[in-house]
Formats: structure tokens, C-alpha cells, sequence
């Protein structure tokens, strides 16, 4: 999930060990900025200094791989000098940025609103899909029960049924600006914009019809 490409690093007065750290960090940023956290944070672990060859053009640095902020591997080419050999790094990192938590305890399908979420400061180095836009969690229904204070993760949410099987619905028609309402019964769950069977009251027809709302489906043509 973090970047996987830094751009080469132009500040060749500074030691190697400073620019990589500096590219891992603007890839890592850059990643959470696109994310939505606020404010995020990156600290790294100390290493120790090692001698590093001259690179009279300055150094590429690429981020090979980011899968875990505990171990980032880094690559150092010296691409005006072939015979200067190739740098590899191993940067241990973490990561916080205010992100969204569950301001209380949810429980499995309830779909989450603006009052069950709040933004906290948070260490999200094992949670590279944590959420920090409310956009994101709006709409949006946990798969499993969450405490007061867990992060929200992409993997744990999933779009709310707004409408369940066997639920009494209401079919809203429209043509030439007028507007025909009915009743029915949904034969299938279904979230927002979900195609889902719905059985007309009135003439037990079954039709297929988009989910509006909660219990507000219109028929599709």
C-alpha cells in the first residue's frame, strides 16, 4: 500500500544513509497523504553509519519493498558511475497519523453514521488500510463487532443493507415528471444501488429494482 517509486534524491551534500531516509519518508507520506490520515508521522528506527562509495552525479534511490514499515528495502544506484556497485538498505519505520476510530462499540451490520467515529492519533504501522475520511465510513457497515477506540480498516467494513429480505419497501416510480408510489416485498437484501427482486403488493408481480434508501426501491427498466 505504501508508494513503491521515490524520485531520485538531489541533495548531494548529505550523507546516504540521510537521503534514504528522506526518500523512504516523502514515499511513505505521499502514500498517506492519498490515504486521507492527518497529520501523519514517520520516525525511524537509529542505524548505525556505514561507508558508502562517491557518486559524483548523486544517487537514484527506489523503494523495492514496502509490504511491512518494520522492514522497508531500499536500492541505491549510481546510474553516471556504472562501476560504483549498488547500495541496499533495510529501514525499520513506524507510522501514526490521526486516523478514524469507533467512538463506541458497533455491532456486526450496524451501519456506521457521523456519531460513531471520531478522529484519534493513532500508530497505524500494522494497519496500512486504516481510514481517516469520513466519506470512506459513511454508508459503510462493520463485518464484525468493533470496541470503542478500534481503528477503522477498509477490511473490516463492507456498503450497509439498507434494504433485508422479507422487508415491507416502498416502489417509487417516475415518468414524464410524475411520480407513482406502491408497496412491496423485497425478496432479496440488498445496499444502496443494489439490484435486488422486489414483489409488487398490488398486482404480485415480481420486478427488479434499485435500492435508494432504506426501504425505498425504484423499478428498473
Amino acid at each position: 500500500m505504501w508508494g513503491l517509486l521515490v524520485l531520485p534524491v538531489l541533495t548531494l551534500a548529505a550523507s546516504l544513509e540521510v537521503q534514504v531516509q528522506d526518500a523512504a519518508r516523502r514515499a511513505v507520506l505521499d502514500t498517506a497523504d492519498r490515504e486521507g490520515w492527518v497529520a501523519p508521522e514517520l520516525q525511524f528506527a537509529p542505524q548505525a553509519a556505514r561507508p558508502a562509495p562517491a557518486c559524483a552525479g548523486g544517487w537514484d534511490i527506489t523503494l523495492q519493498d514496502a509490504r511491512s514499515l518494520s522492514r522497508l528495502r531500499l536500492a541505491a544506484r549510481c546510474p553516471g558511475s556504472p562501476t560504483v556497485p549498488a547500495q541496499s538498505f533495510v529501514l525499520r519505520a513506524s507510522l501514526s497519523a490521526e486516523v478514524l476510530v469507533a467512538r463506541q462499540a458497533v455491532a456486526v451490520g450496524q451501519a456506521l453514521t457521523e456519531g460513531d467515529v471520531e478522529l484519534q492519533r493513532r500508530d497505524i504501522s500494522q494497519a496500512s488500510d486504516a481510514l481517516g475520511r469520513l466519506e470512506d465510513v459513511l454508508g459503510q457497515a462493520s463485518r464484525s463487532s468493533l470496541r470503542a477506540g478500534q481503528i477503522l480498516q477498509k477490511r473490516q467494513l463492507a456498503p450497509a443493507q439498507l434494504v433485508r429480505r422479507g422487508e415491507r419497501v416502498r416502489i417509487v416510480a417516475h415518468s414524464e415528471g410524475i411520480e407513482v408510489q406502491g408497496a412491496g416485498e423485497a425478496l432479496d437484501a440488498g445496499a444502496r444501488d443494489a439490484v435486488i427482486r422486489v414483489r409488487n403488493s398490488a398486482s404480485g408481480r415480481v420486478i427488479s429494482a434499485r435500492v435508494l434508501d432504506a426501504g425505498l426501491v425504484e423499478p428498473v427498466r
